[in-house]
């Protein structure tokens, strides 16, 4: 990384004497090159009048000699961005400038940013007032062979008023838009990942993108918004024949956390991202994401998606009412670190998911028929177990450790802590969000901390309780209604059973779901049967575990071809998910709202029943200047992945809304309230004054 500023100013000083002067007003649709033949510029319009009330196209062309090239709105080390002083126009007034992608060129340690042999700046102008208009535009601009000569230039060009018919240079200027880059999606892009690695002194920003339509060729990388600092090209790793790309560099220890504009190019493909700035690694910083991960844990406790489990966390402290202090606080302590294990296990994988380039988020685990088959045996045991069918308890090895002795409370209680943390997250939730979407775009280090964090908050309750175990004694004592409350526990576990299989139905398909019920259901009435004495324990066993080899047969027994689910778009207003869309709809006046759900996301069913499924809810959505999209994520799909990173979000539920007045759109809260969403529609109504430079870059 080498400074600009040094290298600028030398170059400006030694070379101002050589600035050439022009000024050669025109009236048609093009003024007159000015120049020489190292460089030339000359002003266009697309229209050869300007019509009351509709913006002017424009284009300023530069036209550079063979050897010699210009340099692009961040020139890098070296050359002088043009400046444009548009002060003396009449009628128009500029609104945009759009810059093509450029060519990096390095020469020894110096990386510049060009475009050589010519380029097209594609300008939109507004109208101001009425009748003909005219534009005056004093530029400076350089171009660089093996020396840079600065250039002044005034263009003047008079438009009649009249109809605004294309003009012969119409088809240049709209090329030159073609170039420009713009979102990911339109460049047959997705950004499946981007994190900020590394303390604050050794920062590198990686970036995960794949290429829809064709491999990589040539992939680069320009970063803006590092103040007098050019990084170098970028470390590029290919894989999946050329489609996935890692792209990783270093950032400067004071602009590690800052916003940054990000180009990305491969040949003539080209598109642009907006990083937003990153919560600082400081102390402060720290501690602020450590307690909203410890709030999120605490809130997870209450939140749709532990209903599953709200039978296994109830009997828990149930069982401990009555209890002596110390079995109290061992089985307390016990859930408390089966919980704890459970979040860092599942930071774990997501390490090594992150680490073999794939894609990662909050929940995706119900996304896998192999978890979901998983998580349905697991329940049916532990069903079972409270219908006393079964035992349940750790393998030896693990159990010794920490004195969890055989299979009795303790080892119960561990499991009951782990299993009811991996069946309570496949959705988000206030702070938890926030603090996974942190976590997922660091280091290893920061994904332990926070995941363990998390935990802690959400095994808190426990510990509280575990510190003071007297508060148990207000719980009802034991006697024989616990043995009706535990297997009404154990029938809604067999509720939850169902509903596992239902989405893994809907992921793996319904002939494997028939299959995994049919071997559950023989499981359950084995279990069931078999306690009696006269059935040996080793014939129970063997029963047993080939009943659970015959489900995992089914559990990865491919799948039929034919069987790929589709994107299921509910009736009503509701379309499918098209992201690219979303920018001509906001153009027209439109307010689009997106909803992202998934068959395994319980409070986005939480969300359907009270908001938007509701009738006035629908009304609005059905109404012409509205679009309503799903986007169902109970498969895997990187484009939705890639939407939901556009709002630093990691998981669903996730609703957001668009309009004239919310042009990038606006994420709502996880737990939804129909005046929230109509709020948001009203905003997004209203005309935003910076709709024309907004772009919908994640």
């Amino acid at each position: 990384m080498v400074p600009i500023a040094p290298v600028r100013r030398s170059l400006l000083a030694c070379l101002a004497p050589l600035f050439l002067l022009g000024a050669f007003p025109a009236q048609a649709a093009s003024t007159a090159w000015i120049g020489d033949d190292r460089a030339a510029v000359r002003l266009v319009t697309a229209t050869d009048a300007v019509d009351n009330g509709s913006p002017v196209e424009a284009g300023l062309e530069f036209r550079f000699g063979e050897g010699w090239h210009g340099a692009w709105r961040s020139p890098g080390d070296a050359g002088l961005a043009p400046t444009f002083d548009w002060s003396g126009s009449d009628g128009l007034v500029l609104e945009s400038i759009a810059w093509p992608a450029p060519r990096r060129l390095t020469v020894g340690d110096l990386q510049t940013f060009v475009y050589e042999s010519g380029v097209v700046l594609p300008l939109r102008f507004t109208r101001r007032g009425d009748g003909a208009a005219h534009l005056r535009l004093r530029l400076v601009h350089a171009v660089c062979g093996e020396v840079c000569v600065p250039y002044r230039a005034t263009l003047e060009l008079a438009l009649p008023a009249g109809p605004d018919r294309p003009s012969a240079e119409a088809g240049l200027i709209d090329a030159a838009r073609v170039r420009v880059p713009g979102p990911p999606e339109a460049a047959g892009f997705a950004l499946v990942g981007q994190a900020r690695e590394g303390p604050p002194n050794d920062r590198r920003l990686v970036l995960r993108v794949t290429s829809e339509r064709r491999a990589f060729v040539a992939p680069d990388l320009f970063v803006e918004g590092l103040t007098g600092v050019v990084t170098d090209p970028p470390e590029i790793a290919l894989a999946d024949g050329g489609r996935a790309a890692r792209l990783a560099l270093s950032l400067p220890p004071d602009a590690a956390d800052s916003a940054l504009r990000i180009t990305l190019v491969d040949g003539l493909r080209s598109a642009e991202v907006t990083l937003p700035a990153t919560t600082g690694t400081g102390w402060g910083a720290w501690l602020a994401i450590l307690a909203t991960a410890l709030l999120g844990g605490l809130v997870l406790n209450a939140m749709p998606c532990v209903l599953p489990v709200l039978s296994l966390k109830a009997f828990a402290l149930t069982r401990a009412a009555g209890a002596q202090r110390g079995s109290v606080r061992a089985e307390l302590l016990a859930t408390a670190a089966g919980i704890l294990a459970s979040f860092l296990a599942i930071a774990l994988a997501l390490i090594a998911v992150k680490a073999s380039g794939a894609s990662v988020g909050w929940g995706i685990q119900f996304q896998a028929p192999w978890f979901l088959a998983g998580m349905a045996l697991l329940t049916a045991l532990f069903a079972a177990s409270l219908f006393s069918w079964v035992t349940l308890g750790l393998p030896r090895p693990l159990a010794a450790l920490g004195s969890l002795r055989g299979s009795g409370h303790l080892s119960e209680a561990f499991l009951t802590g782990a299993f009811a943390t991996l069946l309570a997250t496949p959705c988000s939730a206030p702070f938890v969000g926030s603090a996974v979407g942190f976590a997922l775009t660091r280091g290893r280090f920061e994904i332990l901390t926070v995941f363990a964090a998390l935990g802690l908050g959400m095994a808190l309750p426990f510990v509280l309780l575990a510190l003071r175990p007297g508060w148990t004694r207000l719980l009802p004592r034991p006697g024989p209604w616990m043995i009706r409350l535990r297997s009404g526990f154990g029938l809604l576990l067999l509720g939850t059973t169902v509903w596992l299989l239902t989405v893994f139905a809907e992921v793996a398909g319904i002939p494997r779901a028939m299959g995994l019920a049919g071997i559950l259901a023989l499981l359950l009435g084995w279990l069931a049967l078999s306690r009696r004495p006269r059935v040996p324990d080793r014939r129970r066993s063997l029963v047993t575990a080939a009943l659970v080899l015959a489900l995992v047969s089914v559990t990865v027994w491919p799948r039929s071809s034919g069987m790929t689910p589709v994107a299921q778009v509910e009736d009503g207003p509701w379309r499918a998910f098209a992201p690219e869309a979303i920018p001509a709809l906001v153009a027209e006046g439109k307010v689009v709202v997106v909803d992202v759900t998934a068959s395994w996301c319980l409070t986005c069913r939480i969300n359907d029943v009270t908001t938007l499924d509701r009738a006035e809810t629908l009304a609005r959505l059905s109404a012409p200047d509205a679009v309503a999209m799903r986007a169902d994520w109970t498969q895997a799909d990187p484009a939705i992945l890639a939407f939901l990173r556009r709002f630093g979000r990691f998981g669903i539920p996730l609703v957001a809304v668009y309009g004239p007045g919310l042009p990038r759109g606006e994420a709502l809260p996880e737990l939804l309230a129909p005046a929230t969403l109509r709020d948001a529609i009203e905003r997004a109504e209203r005309e935003s004054p910076d709709k024309i430079t907004t772009d919908f870059s994640p």
